[in-house]
């Protein structure tokens, strides 16, 4: 199953959706009080990968049980405990690579020449900035999911989107397969090198100063599947909101037919909802105790036959659209700050890696006289996961700018068709969405270095080829 299609598990399930609570207008989040939220409700796999994530400090949270899933608040006490775990893996991991460089290359099981020093001295310095900047970091972005994560409810509430256990199930065990993955090929790798050391009597000298740097490399690839879980949730909600504005478009010559019905509880994604008392509106359209009790407009429901009906007018639907379109952009923009300079540090890594594991590979068969096949395939299987890291890195984002393009199509649509759907305030409507979309850009430019998107992939991948012609010539003149 590609990547993309197994993340998108994650998204929004609107088959045998239940009416959602009430729903208050989508505000602009410029015009909302000014409140700082201090905790958010979880469940599911937006659960499970923030309980990995804190358990390797990327998520300095404390988790409190309740019906809904997990109430979740920055900890003090985490924090301490993040700083600290990296604080001692990244000491370690950089005394460990001063004593590996300082044994010689002919002790050494890892730099067999001096341009091997240099290539794994940036492998490890790499993976070391890389947790540094996304631990040292993590609260920050912390507060910042518990700014967001009710923007993203109201658009759930707004399209009648459901939970789905099973979804979650699945999106749960595909997480846990990556992580096993993940961690069968570092501790083969690790048992690779100690015996290879073993052979020399240095194996415990290998497992004391190579230990931290396999343990921040959980650091680093948990910290890019954080991102990639998050931001595809964002992605799901724009489809979903595509999805509705497609119906909106079918619908620009069909008249109003249908009131909004008495709504009854809803479970989504990530932001579980079961209110006990139906009018406690603050507590069913979000998941904050501070935020204000507005409603959120309820655009779409699903008929007996699961098929999404307007329960507004469209000219109404319209402009509810287009504000939660804003919503989700401004949403966008919060992600992209907070994750800005770990996905800057992950790309700069991804590309050193490319390069470093591929060298190795191509030395193994250029200077080897026995070629060692347990090594050969540990480099191959490097290989591929890292171009797996960039491809959880950008496809994301990728997607998202795709449903960016196809909400300007439909909009386009319907500036087509407005005119002959008698006037009225429909056609300004429209005019107005499609200013604003000329005005917020979808997808993530981290530290505005660059787009993530497929082109990025293959200007790496044609810096890596680049460079592995320039460091191969040179390692053939070294020997």
């Amino acid at each position: 199953m590609p990547l993309g299609l197994a993340f998108f598990a994650l998204g929004v399930d609107e088959r045998n959706a239940k009416p959602p609570q009430m729903a208050p207008a989508p505000m602009s989040i410029h015009n909302q009080p000014h409140r700082v939220p201090t905790h958010c409700v979880v469940g599911g796999a937006h659960a499970f990968i923030l309980k990995v994530s804190s358990f390797f400090g990327l998520a300095p949270l404390h988790f409190e049980s309740n019906e809904n899933g997990f109430t979740v608040t920055v900890s003090n006490a985490m924090c301490i405990y993040s700083f600290t775990l990296v604080s001692i893996l990244m000491i370690s991991t950089v005394c460990g690579l001063v004593a590996e460089i300082n044994v010689g290359v002919e002790r050494s099981v890892r730099m067999s020449s001096r341009m091997s020093q240099v290539v794994s001295a940036c492998d490890v310095l790499v993976v070391v900035a890389s947790a540094a900047v996304g631990v040292y970091g993590a609260p920050a972005r912390m507060r910042s999911m518990l700014k967001f994560i009710d923007k993203v409810s109201a658009v759930d509430n707004s399209i009648s989107a459901q939970y789905s256990a099973v979804t979650e199930r699945k999106l749960c065990a595909l997480l846990a397969s990556i992580l096993i993955f993940f961690t069968v090929l570092l501790v083969d790798d690790f048992c690779f090198y100690v015996l290879q050391a073993k052979k020399i009597e240095r194996h415990w000298e290998v497992v004391v100063n190579y230990l931290g740097f396999y343990l921040l490399w959980y650091v680093v690839m948990i910290q890019e599947l954080q991102f990639a879980f998050t931001a595809l949730s964002i992605y799901a909600r724009f489809r979903a909101l595509n999805d509705t504005l497609a119906v909106t478009a079918r619908k620009v010559s069909v008249p109003y037919e249908e009131k909004a019905r008495r709504p009854t509880p809803l479970n989504i994604f990530a932001i579980r909802v079961s209110p006990s008392n139906i009018q406690q509106v603050e507590d069913v359209s979000l998941l904050m105790d501070t935020m204000p009790k507005k409603h959120h407009t309820v655009i779409v429901r699903k008929n007996g036959g699961g098929e999404a009906r307007l329960v507004v007018p469209v000219c109404e639907a319209v402009a509810a659209l287009a504000g939660l379109h804003g919503t989700l952009c401004e949403v966008i923009h919060r992600v992209d700050a907070s994750y800005g300079a770990p996905l800057v540090v992950i790309l700069i890594s991804t590309l050193l890696h490319l390069i470093v594991t591929p060298y190795f590979l191509i030395m193994e068969f250029i200077l080897s006289r026995t070629h060692r096949v347990h090594f050969l395939v540990l480099q191959f299987l490097w290989c591929a996961t890292h171009m797996l890291r960039m491809f959880i890195v950008v496809e994301p984002s990728h997607y998202t700018i795709v449903e960016g393009m196809r909400t300007e199509g439909l909009v386009c649509r319907l500036m087509t068709h407005a005119a002959g759907a008698g006037g009225g305030a429909l056609p300004a409507r429209v005019e107005l969405f499609s200013r604003q979309l000329v005005l917020r850009s979808v997808g993530y430019s981290p530290m505005g270095m660059c787009v993530l998107d497929r082109p990025l992939v293959a200007s790496i991948l044609g810096a890596v080829t680049t460079y592995l012609v320039i460091v191969i010539q040179f390692q053939r003149y070294d020997v």
